[in-house]
């Protein structure tokens, strides 16, 4: 199914009222945005997707939805609620991603990701946030921290460790063999607390997790056609729903 890329304005203030109301504050809109999509497109709100709250024209939202009809079907639907409504601003703007791709060809690219790798109950699960970047309750762990961890237990210098070359590698393994990286670098981070389902065995509960939070861009190859087209369509990594994850492409920079 052919991709899309749809362009959504965004009110700031509207959104954060929202969020507000629905007790879905955080670090970055990503739970809110996640809410206030679902509410108002359903099954074919776009995802993944990337909030710009401070664009030189105007906040917006990108996304991608493989279901052009379903998603036009779901916007042309009377709003349910106001204050959902209220988030969204002026006609969404859809442009068609080609049907194919050509393996070997260049693109720039940007992806913010968040960038953790798991864990299981029976590897040092019992370690908290003083000894940093546990994210409670999660089973994630920061991929710096974990590498500067396996570092300290080889008996290295954990202060070698880094964070930028790190975060390239975690990328580059979830990119597999859909495309390969030609020149990389950590553009921005930052750490953010943001809003999580967790599945327990008292039940489902919303809780607030910190985390890391990179802005990732440079050069990438196509190795694989079908593989990227994929790729593109679930998002890198596993927050895919709540504003990360997914590659923004771009004719590949001169010099």
């Amino acid at each position: 199914m052919t991709l899309h890329l749809i362009r959504i304005g965004i009110h700031v203030r509207a959104l954060a009222s929202f969020a507000v109301a629905r007790r879905l504050s955080d670090d970055d809109f990503g739970y809110a945005l996640h809410a206030a999509l679902t509410a108002r497109f359903g099954d074919a709100a776009p995802r993944p997707f990337r909030f710009l709250p401070d664009h030189e024209s105007g906040p917006h939202l990108l996304g991608y939805v493989e279901d052009r009809a379903a998603f036009d079907d779901a916007a042309a639907l009377p709003p349910a609620d106001a204050a959902v409504d209220a988030v969204f601003g002026g006609e969404p703007g859809l442009r068609t991603m080609p049907e194919t791709w050509r393996e070997g060809a260049r693109y720039g690219f940007e992806v913010r990701v968040r960038p953790v790798v798991r864990f299981g109950k029976s590897v040092r699960a019992a370690r908290n946030d003083r000894a940093g970047g546990w994210l409670q309750g999660a089973g994630e762990i920061d991929a710096h921290t974990a590498a500067r961890e396996r570092a300290e237990l080889a008996g290295g210098d954990p202060d070698t460790v880094d964070r930028e070359a790190v975060y390239i590698h975690w990328l580059a393994k979830r990119l597999a063999d859909a495309a390969t990286l030609d020149h990389t670098d950590l553009r921005h981070f930052r750490r953010t607390r943001t809003l999580r389902n967790t599945h327990r065995s008292e039940g489902r509960r919303t809780q607030r997790v910190e985390g890391p939070d990179a802005l990732i861009g440079g050069t990438l190859t196509i190795a694989d056609p079908a593989a990227f087209a994929t790729l593109l369509a679930k998002g890198i990594g596993r927050h895919s729903a709540f504003g990360y994850g997914m590659l923004l492409l771009a004719p590949p920079a001169r010099g």
